[in-house]
């Protein structure tokens, strides 16, 4: 595949995919009578609920026993209150006081999927919102499946990419009350989408990511970088006009979900600037050039760190030189301009919520491709074995940061 990997003749009509060379010499399917993608799906799901499982025993032992908190109550703590909230009661805080809109951090989308599943009968808030998730990220795993299969063409890594991203740090939240699962479900489509050459479809789906988190910016401008690709590739050509059309329709559309609610919050807020106010001033978050993190790693090496401190710095390092080891995959640029900016966005901002930097880093899921490529020679008998071991470890590490240390995941 070309580094730009785009092409501005495709739209969106019903044109057979290009099928990989894999697919074509019949290795597909992985597993006997399973196509791929669903091979994927499955053992995301496998390994969900073993995490399930085992948070369920731990909860019921030692330290955490004492603690009481249930399965239920671990799974909807945190910033699973307020989404709780809002998809209850909508954006409300008392009139006037703008202390209080802290509220606006937290995106619409989740919420609105909830509230739109929860007035059937029977449904509760909550159990809404783990249907949305479990939901997601099934369809997250589907489409990482289908995109690593599209780089790669190889069934075995496209596999292990699915496995490495469901056992990151924090990736706990992709059972919880939680918008990561529905955002990278999002995202991860939006990007197959671009690698096929889909630009609307891709449009599209950055609009409705941009109505679930904040860090969408990453996939416009994604989708900026292969729009200007596409289009400097038409006029190279002296193609006509009509072209590009799509390209340029995807970019115009991509943004407009994110603008959407920072124009609402602006209005609510009666402040130009209300929904970056309302991060700096109420949740105490700025892009500060990662200066405020380097500070927390500095202490963590030569003071006397936490538990909690030295487990969150170490998988932060981690995320810096996956995503260095990542630039050497042969990908289309708009896939690295994605990732890095996913990753800045997680390590530039104020380092006071540190403890939830692992869980912004989950949408870039590509930094799992060069550790599924380097995983892939080991022998089944290794690998399931290891990704168990794993599965328990970012468990242990979820369920440690909000029910000991009471950090947010």
């Amino acid at each position: 595949m070309s580094l730009s990997g785009v092409n501005p003749d495709i739209d969106d009509a019903a044109i057979p995919a290009r099928p990989e060379p894999d697919a074509v010499s019949g290795r597909r399917r992985s597993i006997p009578g399973l196509p791929l993608p669903l091979a994927g799906t499955l053992i995301f799901a496998g390994i969900r609920v073993l995490s399930v499982v085992i948070a369920a025993f731990l909860l019921g032992h030692g330290e955490y026993r004492l603690r009481h908190w249930s399965l239920v109550r671990w799974m909807r703590s945190s910033d699973g209150g307020h989404y709780y909230a809002i998809a209850a009661h909508g954006y409300t805080y008392p009139a006037g006081q703008l202390a209080h809109a802290s509220v606006f951090s937290w995106f619409p989308g989740y919420p609105a999927v909830i509230d739109s599943i929860a007035w059937l009968p029977g449904v509760t808030i909550v159990g809404a919102g783990l249907l949305v998730t479990a939901v997601a990220g099934l369809a997250a795993a589907w489409g990482l499946t289908t995109l690593g299969l599209k780089l790669t063409a190889d069934p075995r890594i496209s596999l292990l990419m699915v496995a490495v991203w469901a056992v990151a740090p924090s990736s706990t939240v992709l059972t919880m009350l939680y918008a990561e699962a529905l955002f990278c479900a999002l995202a991860i489509w939006a990007l197959v989408a671009l690698v096929s050459g889909r630009w609307l479809t891709a449009g599209g789906l950055t609009l409705l990511a941009g109505t679930v988190r904040s860090t969408a910016v990453a996939l416009i401008l994604a989708v900026c970088a292969a729009a200007l690709i596409a289009v400097v590739q038409v006029v190279r050509a002296r193609q006509p006009i009509w072209r590009w059309w799509r390209p340029v329709a995807a970019v115009l559309v991509a943004p407009l979900g994110l603008l959407g609610y920072l124009g609402y919050v602006a209005l609510a807020t009666h402040r130009l600037d209300g929904w970056f106010w309302v991060e700096r001033h109420t949740c105490h978050m700025v892009f500060d050039w990662g200066v405020s993190l380097l500070r927390v790693a500095r202490g963590t090496l030569l003071d006397a760190p936490s538990v909690s401190q030295v487990l969150v710095v170490g998988a932060l390092v981690a995320v810096v030189l996956l995503m260095l080891w990542s630039l050497t995959e042969p990908i289309p640029v708009y896939l690295h301009v994605y990732t890095i900016v996913v990753v800045v966005l997680a390590l530039f901002t104020s380092a006071n919520w540190i403890s939830s930097k692992p869980r912004f880093v989950l949408p870039a899921v590509l930094l799992a491709l060069p550790v599924a490529r380097l995983l892939a020679p080991l022998k089944t008998s290794v690998l399931v074995p290891l990704i168990v071991v794993l599965t328990a470890a970012t468990t242990w590490f979820g369920l440690y940061l909000a029910v000991i240390a009471r950090w947010a995941p």
